[in-house]
């Protein structure tokens, strides 16, 4: 069975509010790992999630974690990145299919493992009044909040590949929900 998530920006104002944006990624981030954990072993190397390999699919949720957090950390000291839809796609493509199509399973849920801490701390640590800077987001290829990227980027990019594990795994159907091509673009004032 599916499980729906909600795609729609929320504020960011309170502790609490960032709390419960660090454990909805925890959540998320353990229901990857815990999925990843039902791939036979003989299995992990095999294309299974839109031709990316287990391997792949964890090294690539490793590296975006590592090159979204110093994008945010750059964004807030002032410099933005803006790097085409192109380049980042066809980067994407090469590290995912080539690079980490072997990658060793261990060696990413490590990283990954690693990774929750850092983000988790600098959600809860970004000044309130850095929200409203603009970081570029290549998916989409605009520009974004710093308040918007850290949903997008740790919560929302993470829903969008479980679901496609869930999908390669047979545990739910392409047909059986739909995904958001696009985020809201206004923060949801009533979560």
């Amino acid at each position: 069975m599916a499980t729906e998530f909600n795609h729609a920006y929320r504020y960011l104002d309170t502790e609490v509010e960032r709390q419960q944006l660090v454990d909805d990624i925890h959540h998320i981030r353990q229901q990857v790992i815990d999925l990843a954990a039902t791939v036979p072993e003989a299995e992990r190397y095999q294309p299974r999630y839109h031709g990316w390999t287990l391997g792949a699919m964890l090294g690539h949720l490793q590296l975006m974690d590592n090159l979204q957090l110093w994008t945010l950390k750059l964004a807030l000291l002032g410099l933005k990145i803006p790097i085409g839809t192109g380049l980042w796609n066809a980067f994407n493509d090469f590290m995912s299919g080539t690079v980490f199509k072997n990658r060793l399973v261990e060696t990413s849920l490590r990283g990954l493992e690693r990774n929750e801490p850092r983000i988790s701390e600098f959600i809860m640590q970004v000044p309130m009044n850095k929200f409203s800077l603009t970081v570029f987001d290549p998916p989409s290829s605009r520009y974004i909040t710093v308040e918007q990227a850290m949903q997008k980027w740790f919560l929302f990019h993470w829903h969008e590949h479980f679901r496609t594990m869930q999908i390669g795994e047979g545990l739910i159907s392409p047909d059986e929900l739909e995904m958001p091509n696009e985020y809201d673009d206004e923060i949801d004032m009533d979560l």
